[in-house]
């Protein structure tokens, strides 16, 4: 996952707006935007202060995203066992994507219900 890609995902997880975090950083909300657009990078200083805003290591936002502990920290204790299955180096592409969008939906509650429905009738 791209560095302007992480920062959206964060933000909306945080449930955060671009202004919010904007203000936060120091800066106007059109040079925020471009961050997310890739179109510009945050200066060092921002990078340090984005990281501790979304309570992450520089590494989590700068690096790898299948390298971010963030990733399985999404599944529920029953999975805990098993963590290894689970771990950020083992999930595909497409599951880390799955993850990312159930992070950020506002209808996190509905695609538990199914995901406990669905498990059921296996």
């Amino acid at each position: 996952m791209k560095f302007n890609e992480k920062l959206k995902l964060f933000r909306c997880s945080s449930k955060l707006t671009q202004q919010q975090v904007a203000s936060y950083l120091g800066v106007k909300r059109v040079a925020y935007t471009a961050y997310e657009a890739g179109r510009t990078y945050p200066s060092l200083e921002n990078v340090v202060k984005l990281a501790q805003l979304y309570n992450i290591t520089t590494d989590t936002l700068l690096g790898s995203f299948t390298n971010a502990p963030m990733v399985i920290s999404t599944f529920e204790k029953d999975y805990e066992k098993d963590a290894d299955r689970f771990s950020p180096e083992a999930l595909t592409s497409e599951e880390r994507n799955l993850i990312a969008l159930y992070r950020t939906s506002d209808k996190k509650d509905q695609i538990i219900a199914y995901l406990k429905r669905a498990s059921k009738t296996k």
